[in-house]
C-alpha cells in the first residue's frame, strides 16, 4: 500500500468515525428523552441555532456569501469531493498534495468572506430605509410583525433575503427577536442586534417601538456619513498600501519575464531559493501588516 493510499483510507475512516459519533449522540439525546415526539420538537426547533454542526457552520457560511442551497446538498457534494480528492491523490499522488488542498480551501474561504463582507456592505446600507418603511406602517396603525412583513417584501436582495429568512423563522415558531438575532451573528451585522434588542425591549417591558426605532435611524445615518468620510479621509493612505504591495511583485514580475539570465542563478540554486521563499514571506506578511492597519483606522 503505498502513501496516499493510506492516507486516503485515513481520511475515509476518520469521516466514518465522525459520522458515527455524531449518529450515536443523537440516538442518545433520543433515549434520554423518551423517544416522545412532542418531546423531540425542541430538539429540531435548535437546529436553527447556528453552527451545531459541520454542515450547518458550512451552510451558514455558504448562506453569508450570498450562495443558495440546502444541508443536503452540502453533504451530498462535500461527500463527493471528498471521494473525488481522495482518488486523485491516490492515483497521481504528489509531494505537495497536501499543500495544494490546504491553499485552495484557504483560498475558497477568503473568497467567501470577501464576498459576505460586500453584501453585508449592502445589507448595512439597506437597513435604514427599510425601517423607515417599518416606521410608517407602525405610524398607520399596523403591528409589529405585520408591519416588519409588508417592508420586507419591498427590500430587494441581500438584506431582503436576510429578512425573508427571519421570517420564515418566525413562521416555524421563533421570536421575530431570536430571529434577528441569530440573523445578525450569521451576517455578523451588529445593526440587526441593536434591532433585536430593541424588539425584544418593546415587547417584553412595552414602550415606543417607533421613537427607538427613529432614534436607531438617525445612528444609521450618522454612521453612513461618518463612514463616507473617513474613506475619503484614509484614500490616500489606501492607495499608498496598494502600491507598497504591489512594487516588488510588478518588479519581479519584470524581471522574470524581460531579464531571466538576471534570475537564473536564484532559482536554480537551493540558497537562491530559500532567499525567494523567505522573501515571499515577507511580502505575504508585509500585505497582511498593512491591512490590519487599514481595518484598525
Amino acid at each position: 500500500m503505498t502513501e496516499w493510499q493510506l492516507w486516503s483510507l485515513t481520511m475515509l475512516v476518520l469521516a466514518l468515525a465522525v459520522w458515527l459519533l455524531m449518529k450515536g449522540a443523537r440516538q442518545q439525546t433520543e433515549q434520554a428523552i423518551g423517544g416522545d415526539p412532542a418531546l423531540a420538537a425542541p430538539r429540531r426547533r435548535r437546529a436553527l441555532t447556528p453552527r451545531e454542526s459541520l454542515v450547518e457552520w458550512l451552510y451558514d457560511s455558504l448562506v453569508a456569501a450570498g450562495v443558495s442551497t440546502t444541508p443536503k446538498a452540502i453533504t451530498l457534494w462535500g461527500g463527493a469531493l471528498v471521494m473525488l480528492v481522495m482518488l486523485a491523490l491516490t492515483l497521481a499522488g504528489s509531494r505537495f498534495g497536501p499543500l495544494l488542498i490546504v491553499a485552495g480551501l484557504v483560498l475558497i474561504n477568503a473568497l467567501l468572506r470577501l464576498r459576505a463582507g460586500r453584501l453585508r456592505v449592502q445589507a448595512r446600507s439597506q437597513l435604514a430605509p427599510f425601517m423607515e418603511s417599518v416606521m410608517r406602517d407602525l405610524g398607520s396603525g399596523q403591528s409589529l410583525e405585520l408591519a416588519f412583513r409588508h417592508a420586507a417584501r419591498r427590500v430587494p436582495a441581500p438584506l431582503g433575503d436576510a429578512l425573508q429568512r427571519i421570517l420564515m423563522r418566525r413562521d416555524l415558531g421563533l421570536e421575530l427577536h431570536e430571529g434577528l438575532a441569530r440573523e445578525a451573528r450569521l451576517l455578523k451585522l451588529f445593526e440587526l442586534q441593536l434591532l433585536a434588542t430593541a424588539v425584544q425591549i418593546s415587547q417584553v417591558h412595552g414602550g415606543s417601538l417607533r421613537d427607538m426605532l427613529a432614534s436607531f435611524v438617525t445612528l444609521l445615518h450618522q454612521q453612513e456619513r461618518g463612514r463616507r468620510e473617513l474613506s475619503a479621509m484614509t484614500g490616500e493612505t489606501r492607495v499608498t498600501a496598494f502600491v507598497l504591495g504591489a512594487m516588488p511583485l510588478l518588479m519581479a514580475g519584470y524581471m522574470f519575464f524581460f531579464n531571466r539570465e538576471f534570475m537564473q542563478p536564484m532559482l536554480e540554486s537551493s540558497g537562491g531559493q530559500l532567499a525567494l521563499g523567505v522573501a515571499a514571506a515577507m511580502q505575504v506578511a508585509g500585505a497582511l501588516a498593512l491591512w490590519r492597519m487599514l481595518k484598525s483606522v
